[in-house]
């Protein structure tokens, strides 16, 4: 066993609870903007937007236990491969729906479907990521290791942010471009991060 994990392992498994934690805070950064785009009701808009964070959570703790059994039976490889590639779909499910004014009630459902994927794809890739840092990392650098999961769930929520706050300030004067445009920017930015994800986890070898 080599006494350090290649980067591009390391970055290949790290991508997936990155991109989670990316979209989780950009999410509800425009929640405000989601809720004006998908649900009618002025005075519920908001409060929908985060309804639909909720059942991803609630997603995510049967992902969580069904990608964790494929992981023990199939391998960490595929189960990453699943779960980052869920991932991947919700973000640019919820990017292309178009808004309520446009397929009316299909929208909300559309967002509260992409949404619990995303949170059954989010549950199944912790486990099967943390297993395989962890028994790929040499025994004595087993901790140090694990810990980059942390730190790049840390520096993804940074980035989302920081996104945020620019397109924020970009669109400041158009708060229709913001509606319609502006946030829809900040998902694809993280969801085009996926193609790449899967072709580091291709080269994967399996623990």
């Amino acid at each position: 066993m080599s006494d350090r994990v290649p980067f591009k392992h390391v970055a290949a498994v790290s991508v997936g609870n990155a991109l989670a934690f990316y979209d989780f805070l950009a999410y509800i950064a425009f929640a405000v903007q989601i809720g004006h785009t998908f649900f009618p009701d002025p005075h519920t808009s908001l409060l929908m937007a985060y309804v639909t964070t909720f059942a991803g959570f609630v997603a995510r703790p049967v992902g969580a236990y069904v990608m964790g059994r494929v992981a023990d039976k199939v391998g960490r490889k595929p189960a990453m491969m699943i779960s980052l590639t869920m991932i991947g779909v919700a973000i640019l499910g919820v990017v292309l729906t178009p808004p309520f004014r446009v397929i009316g009630w299909a929208a909300p459902i559309l967002i509260g479907f992409f949404r619990i994927v995303l949170g059954f794809g989010v549950g199944g890739e912790v486990g099967p990521s943390t297993a395989y840092m962890l028994e790929a990392a040499p025994p004595e650098k087993r901790g140090y290791y694990t810990s980059l999961q942390a730190m790049t769930q840390d520096i993804a929520s940074f980035l989302s942010a920081g996104v945020g706050f620019l397109i924020a300030l970009l669109l400041n004067n158009n708060a229709q471009a913001l509606d319609d445009w502006g946030w829809r920017v900040a998902l694809l930015l993280g969801a085009s991060i996926v193609p790449f994800g899967l072709w580091l986890r291709h080269s994967l070898p399996e623990t």
